[in-house]
This record gives structure tokens, sequence and C-alpha cells, in this order.
């Protein structure tokens, strides 16, 4: 029995494993993953970088799954899903929904990290690379 769970972990640790490279999981969900909720003791964002693979989309961290043009000046959850996926991607910017200098130098490392002009707008590509680049 002991030998069996050890083979049943080993093979679900593969599956994670394979999901994790492929994008492809067993099975799927048709929700959305709650958004994240505000924290009770501060009132400010749990911005802990609590991103998930999810199929079709990539990562996902709770706060919007579109991925529309971004740039300075940008408020709202669009933004809150890039800082908390430049977080993810060990960028750390505060998770606060303003896209405002700190967010911008934040995506221009993420950026210039993956060989991408260092514009600082995050458009299609960006999108792309902070979804799909784990």
């Amino acid at each position: 029995m002991h030998v069996a769970r050890k083979s049943l972990a080993a093979l679900a640790t593969g599956i994670m494993a394979a999901t994790a490279v492929t994008g492809l999981a067993a099975t799927a969900s048709a929700a959305a993953p709650a958004p994240r909720s505000e924290s009770p003791s501060t009132g400010s964002p749990s911005a802990a970088a609590y991103c998930e693979w999810w199929g079709g989309i990539g990562m996902y961290c709770g706060y919007d799954l579109l991925n529309t043009y971004a740039d300075y000046g940008d408020r709202g959850k669009k933004v809150k899903e890039i800082q908390a996926l430049l977080r993810f991607h060990s960028v750390y910017v505060a998770v606060d929904g303003v896209f405002g200098k700190d967010t911008r130098a934040g995506v221009k490392k993420f950026q210039r990290s993956w060989g991408l002009a260092a514009d600082g707008i995050v458009g299609p590509k960006t999108w792309q690379w902070l979804r799909t680049a784990v």
C-alpha cells in the first residue's frame, strides 16, 4: 500500500508538471477563479501574486481576463492584473490598480528581461509574455 501511494504521488506530480509546461489540464473549469479581494486588516489588495495557469488564457491572477492595451495613466482591474503578473514574475510593484511611474518602470524591466521593446506599454506582445512566460 505504501508503494502504491508513492506511485500515485509521483504520477500526480508528473501530471501537474506536464500541465504547467503544456498548459493542457486533464480537466477544465468553465468558471473563472474568484477575483482577488481587499485585505480586511490593511485595506490593501492581496498582492502575494498568487496566480494560476488557466487553460486558453495563461497565467491569471484573479483581476481581469482580458488582454487589452494599457499604459501610463490607466486605472482599474486590468492594471491590477498587470501588476500582479509583474509580481508573479518577481518584478515588485504595488497592486493598486494605478498605472503610474512605478508600474511603467516595472513593465519596462519585465520587457527588457524577455527581450521585448522596453516601451512601458502593455500591448499584445507584453500581455503574451506576462501570461505565458513561466
